[in-house]
């Protein structure tokens, strides 16, 4: 239906002062929308660091499940998983617990202190007794807690662990020396 109107009495309007335009609010300039945005992020990261529950470390969160332990087939400090040989002895780590599994029975229980902050990173082991209270070392006194001083590192699915033991001083290496233990720990869940 298109009909043409020829109708005199309609007219288009004589040109006039032109009516300004119409002040368009949106988008609004993009550097706004940039700070805006650096504000929100700032913000949330500001506010996800005070709201966060805080935890022991992110190494003991990892430490967390069973593990297959394992002795290097060498004195070399990059033993692979297929050099190892594996003991049939399971580690459960469980909170902050350490618990030796053999037989499907266990047989040694320590409480454990990370720090992962060092290089190397710490690790103490504390022998516990059946009822969790440090087992204490009589000779020589004073009467002191059994502790395993360690380093660790963490490899995908797989730690490193060398300890010594006693008066003995800390590993600064993963190198098996006289006095020095090193263990391969292999997720298993």
């Amino acid at each position: 239906m298109n009909e043409r109107i020829d109708n005199p009495a309609v007219q288009p309007a004589p040109p006039g002062p032109a009516a300004p335009a119409p002040r368009c609010q949106w988008p609004a300039p993009r550097w706004r929308i940039g700070a805006v945005a650096a504000l929100l992020g700032a913000a949330a990261a500001i506010g996800y660091g005070f709201l966060r529950s805080e935890e022991p470390t992110e190494d003991l969160a990892r430490f967390q499940g069973e593990w297959q332990l394992a002795v290097p087939a060498g004195d070399d400090e990059q033993d692979t998983p297929a050099a190892a040989q594996l003991k049939p002895v399971i580690v459960r780590i469980h909170g902050d617990r350490w618990i030796y599994i053999a037989n499907g029975n266990e047989q040694r229980r320590y409480a454990i202190t990370l720090r992962p902050d060092t290089d190397p990173k710490e690790i103490d082991l504390i022998q516990l007794t059946a009822n969790d209270q440090p087992l204490l070392q009589q000779w020589p006194p004073p009467p002191q807690p059994v502790t395993i001083r360690g380093i660790y590192a963490f490899e995908r699915n797989r730690a490193k662990v060398a300890t010594s033991i006693g008066n003995e001083p800390r590993p600064t290496s993963f190198a098996a020396t006289d006095g020095v233990t090193v263990w391969l720990l292999e997720r298993r869940r």
